[in-house]
C-alpha cells in the first residue's frame, strides 16, 4: 500500500491520500465526529482536527508531514483497515 502526504493547498495542514476506500458509516461508528456523513466526517482526534473522505483521502491539520502521517496510520489501523506490521 503507498500513502503519500503533501502540503494542503490552503497550508493549514497536511493531505494524507490513502488509495484505501473508507466506510464512512462505519467509521462514524469508531470515531466520535463533530459532523458525519457518507461524504465527509469531520473529528477532533487527540486533539488534532482531521477531515475522513470516502476515498482515502485525510486532511490532517499538524505542523509537520512525519505527524499526519503517524496521525493517518493511527486512524486507519483503528479502522482496521492498515495491519500493526503496515505501521
Amino acid at each position: 500500500m503507498t500513502i503519500s502526504v503533501r502540503l494542503c493547498s490552503g497550508r493549514t495542514g497536511f493531505e494524507v491520500t490513502t488509495g484505501i476506500k473508507i466506510d464512512m458509516i462505519r467509521a462514524s461508528a469508531i470515531f466520535k465526529a463533530k459532523v458525519a456523513t457518507r461524504h465527509l466526517m469531520l473529528l477532533n482526534y487527540n486533539g488534532v482536527e482531521v477531515s475522513i473522505y470516502p476515498s482515502g483521502r485525510i486532511i490532517i491539520k499538524t505542523a509537520s508531514k512525519e505527524e499526519s502521517l503517524e496521525i493517518a496510520r493511527r486512524l486507519l489501523a483503528e479502522l482496521g483497515l492498515l495491519i500493526s506490521d503496515e505501521i
